[in-house]
């Protein structure tokens, strides 16, 4: 992205490109909002103060309100809602796991493996089978695994739905 000069020029203005498809977060607006009200209250005391040839004091007790709202705000986003946000937002899309340890391959198949040699309900065995296969086939490059883990569950399941897709022809 380049950034233009703002001089005048023959033809159009030429203005500082904004992207509105990444909008500020609520931290930054929050921020936004309360650091302009700063300004303008230290900017009031300071005029008001000279002016009368006294601190305003309740303008004094306004600035430092808001800058303690500014604090107390950027905290509560940092440290709460923030981290809270992520954490929801990963739990329902499938992002990455607290601790920053993400699932590899290996622990899918290990996970997978695990499941269908043990008994939970025919539907889970054999759309975990079905995952395992294609984990042995693509990831693996072991058709002949693959094809055992799909021959295992139609001697299992000869009934299966999910297995008329995979069941060799």
């Amino acid at each position: 992205m380049r950034v233009r000069r703002l001089r005048r020029r023959a033809g159009p203005v030429n203005l500082l490109p904004v992207d509105v498809t990444d909008p500020p977060s609520g931290r930054a607006v929050v921020r936004g909002i309360l650091g302009a009200a700063i300004v303008l209250a230290g900017l009031a005391l300071v005029v008001v103060s000279v002016a009368a040839g006294h601190i305003e004091w309740r303008l004094v007790a306004l600035v430092l309100a808001l800058w303690g709202a500014w604090g107390f705000f950027d905290s509560l986003f940092g440290w709460v809602l923030e981290p809270l946000g992520q954490f929801v937002g990963n739990v329902l899309t499938g992002g990455a796991m607290p601790g920053g340890r993400e699932i590899t391959i290996q622990d899918e198949t290990a996970m997978l493996e695990h499941l269908v040699d043990a008994d939970p309900p025919p539907h889970r065995v054999v759309l975990a089978g079905i995952r395992l296969a294609e984990i042995y086939r693509t990831h693996e490059h072991d058709a002949a695994k693959a094809e055992a883990v799909i021959a295992r569950l139609i001697s299992r399941y000869p009934d299966a739905p999910e297995l008329k897709y995979v069941r060799p022809v």
